[in-house]
């Protein structure tokens, strides 16, 4: 397959360009790390030159930034992305896994648009899926969003859908917020805005609200207002009053 030059030279999101001075040159500095301290793969049978490689590395950095252009440089926020390997479509896992009952484990092929390993493992990406999120940002879906947004949750060691929050306070409040609105998910099996894939478990539950935070932050926060304010506490942004202004 031979990857389309439509978004390869994308630039980042619109809500780049809305944020104040200091946060771009925050997403700048991210994004331009990212380039240049991971490596980046083109998966077997993705037809790319490295011309386009470079540029399609360009547009992952440019979104993923946006969920670091809170973070100062120092912290180095993705210091465990060391590897990001490009597919040309859906992505098929056949690694061993937890299965559908408690105990058991299955390496069953599954379908998948991203994955993150754990710890300095790679980051996998659905191009084509990652170019239907950025055409569509309005359906709250984004495969870069969402797989480095579970590379946050993991600089504290582990995945368990709560990232580094610095302080005793901060992750009672967290978890009391975060695992209210994920047992209610679990519990009614359908919400207007987060879509059922986030009752898989607390790990997805936060990859999917950082999506919705970023594509479609008014609806995230009219519909769940104390998980978008903590989100926003965490990012250190607040994507829907920007894209409101």
């Amino acid at each position: 397959m031979e990857a389309d030059d439509g978004l390869i030279a994308l630039a980042g999101p619109p809500l780049v360009a809305l944020m104040p001075p200091e946060a771009r040159e925050r997403h700048a500095e991210h994004a331009r790390r990212l380039v240049e301290r991971t490596a980046w793969e083109a998966a077997r049978g993705f037809d790319v030159t490295d011309d386009q490689l470079a540029r399609m590395a360009g547009a992952v950095a440019a979104h993923a930034a946006v969920l670091a252009a809170g973070f100062a440089p120092a912290t180095h926020p993705f210091r465990d992305v060391t590897s990001v390997v490009l597919h040309p479509g859906t992505i098929v896992n056949r690694s061993p896994r937890p299965g559908p009952a408690r105990g058991v484990m299955t390496d069953a092929p599954q379908h998948i648009a991203g994955q993150a390993g754990h710890g300095r493992g790679p980051v996998l990406v659905d191009w084509r899926a990652f170019e239907r999120d950025v055409a569509r940002p309005d359906r709250g879906v984004n495969v870069v969003y969402h797989e480095f947004a579970h590379k946050l949750d993991g600089l504290d060691g582990v995945f368990d859908g709560m990232p580094p929050l610095g302080s005793d306070e901060a992750r009672a409040t967290w978890a009391q917020v975060f695992g209210t609105n994920y047992r209610r998910l679990v519990r009614r099996g359908r919400d207007p805005v987060i879509r059922s894939y986030a009752a898989t478990n607390e790990v997805e539950f936060f990859a999917v609200t950082s999506e919705l935070f970023f594509t479609v932050p008014a609806h995230l926060r009219d519909a769940h207002p104390r998980v978008y304010a903590r989100l926003a506490d965490f990012y250190a942004l607040d994507p829907a009053a920007l894209l409101g202004a």
